[in-house]
């Protein structure tokens, strides 16, 4: 059975470069995501589909995801 896949904003510390993002976005990719938006002017980061199970090692990876939001839900303050 497939893991329920859900849509993400991933952003990255400000010191996590481009090619590591970009490393990031293939790992998504190969774990059966989709990547639908990239940033690099005003996040870090990129927008993605993502199966649960890969979306707990990003949350899990503090040295260099800062956090994942929910796409489509307002962060509370």
């Amino acid at each position: 059975m497939a893991a329920s896949v859900t849509r993400y904003t991933v952003v990255f510390k400000d010191d996590v470069n481009e090619d590591t993002v970009k490393k990031y976005m293939a790992e998504v990719t190969e774990a059966g995501g989709r990547v639908t938006q990239s940033y690099d002017w005003f996040l870090n980061g990129f927008c993605a589909a993502i199966p649960e199970p890969h979306a707990e090692l990003l949350k899990k990876n503090t040295s260099e995801v800062d956090y994942l939001e929910l796409e489509g839900l307002p962060k509370r303050h």
